[in-house]
């Protein structure tokens, strides 16, 4: 029987598969095939029942990620032996890295999470908009990383243009990576603390989320008092308030 390969990293794919389940590339059509020899092992999706291979990341039917270390719920009904390289790049890294993080805090209460648990979810949901959260530590120990990330920052920046002072050239380029670095954190960090505003708000059920998001960029003193404190101290939805 034919095999396909992954035109990006290698990996051998399953049959009908549409993402790569060691890159999570979207499978070509034109993909090469060629002839392997399937072994005993065989391992299922949790998401989505399809089967997986040893090694897989993820799910090749349905694009899922695959901890390969622990897969609750998954069981053996057969396998494959894989052909084909293994190539594993910093992007695909940090993808798994990402996918591992919001798995492994995504159901912790308030006190597991504590304080590191909760800037790293904060930090890796940083764009996330749509979710819904319900543990107000992510939030709150979300102000206080930023504001000790953003110290560490100022104190590096300290240090470096202590070192480089004297030197012409690296004092030019030591404070342009400062620069630089201070408002990428500056934009990621904003970005979080919004969004982590707004997960709260769609957890208390919050009417006119992108009204209220403007407003308190626009009048933050005063309406930042409404979502930014307030709602941010309350513990069940408004509309379940008495």
């Amino acid at each position: 029987m034919g095999e396909k390969f992954c035109e990006n990293c290698g990996n051998q794919l399953n049959e009908g598969a549409k993402f790569c389940s060691s890159c999570g590339s979207v499978v070509s059509t034109n993909t090469s095939e060629t002839t392997t020899n399937r072994g005993e092992e065989k391992k299922v999706c949790t998401n989505c029942g399809s089967q997986l291979y040893d090694g897989e990341k993820f799910c090749s039917n349905c694009g899922s990620s695959v901890d390969l270390s622990n897969k609750p719920g998954s069981r053996t009904i057969g396998g494959q032996r894989k052909v084909g390289s293994n190539n594993s790049n910093p992007f695909n890294q940090i993808q798994d890295y990402y996918e591992q993080t919001k798995k492994q805090y995504g159901n912790l209460t308030d006190q597991e999470l504590g304080f590191v648990g909760s800037v790293k979810y904060a930090l890796v949901h940083w764009i996330d908009f749509k979710g819904v959260e319900s543990r107000k530590s992510v939030y709150w120990w979300l102000c206080l990383g930023i504001i000790v990330i953003s110290i560490c920052i100022g104190i590096l920046e300290e240090i470096l243009v202590v070192l480089f002072s004297n030197i012409p050239v690296l004092d030019v380029i030591g404070t342009f990576i400062v620069l630089v670095a201070m408002i990428a954190w500056g934009f990621i960090a904003l970005i979080a603390y919004l969004s982590a505003i707004v997960r709260r708000m769609r957890y208390l059920n919050v009417q006119n989320i992108t009204m209220w998001i403007i407003l308190t960029l626009v009048i933050p003193i005063i309406v930042g008092l409404y979502t930014e404190l307030y709602l941010m101290l309350i513990d069940k939805p408004i509309n379940n308030q008495n």
